[in-house]
């Protein structure tokens, strides 16, 4: 029995959340507003449990955890080791989804850190939300990152930066054929 799981389900039962299972709230189409506390909550009281840890990450990927839960996931974020790779790319994940303007600046650190690896994945994603000159900077230097090439694409289509146009008209032809095809969506976007 993993007591970590039971303390979830009591603190979640508590407000009339019954779930069997974390993963329960992370496939759940229903809103979970009241949760949301609770699960940030337990993420800043630290989970040993890895896979009980990643639920608790992902079921922080709604809506209802914007402006809640971008903090204490980059704190989680900041806290594993860089071999943490996919435990990481989910706390991207949930950032992505609950992004704020607030966070901006930790989010920027976060994905200008090469060693942080593709774990920056969703967090490149997520500065497409944010639209400041800075921000669209960033994602056009990293266009020469491979890494996160795709979704500094995808980011810069959803600005429509014509800032970008440029840049991204050079990747049409580039090796990767995932970056030629984010780059002709981006253009498309833009255009």
């Amino acid at each position: 029995m993993n007591i970590e799981i039971e303390k979830i389900k009591s603190q979640l039962n508590a407000v009339g959340i019954v779930i069997t299972d974390i993963y329960d709230l992370v496939n759940s189409k229903k809103a979970y507003p009241d949760a949301i506390p609770i699960l940030v909550g337990l993420l800043e009281d630290g989970i040993e449990d890895e896979n009980t840890k990643e639920g608790v990450i992902r079921a922080l990927a709604v809506k209802d955890a914007i402006g809640i839960a971008t903090p204490v996931l980059i704190r989680e974020y900041s806290k594993l080791s860089l071999e943490k790779v996919l435990l990481r790319w989910a706390i991207g994940n949930s950032v992505y989804v609950t992004m704020t303007k607030g966070c901006l600046d930790e989010v920027i650190r976060i994905v200008t850190d090469k060693t942080n690896g593709i774990s920056r994945q969703m967090f490149v994603a997520a500065l497409g939300k944010i639209k400041t000159e800075e921000t669209e900077s960033i994602l056009i230097s990293l266009l020469d990152d491979d890494e996160v090439a795709p979704h500094a694409l995808e980011a810069l289509g959803r600005l429509k930066s014509l800032k970008a146009v440029t840049k991204i008209s050079s990747l049409k032809n580039h090796a990767n054929p995932l970056i030629r095809k984010e780059a002709l969506k981006a253009l498309k976007k833009i255009t």
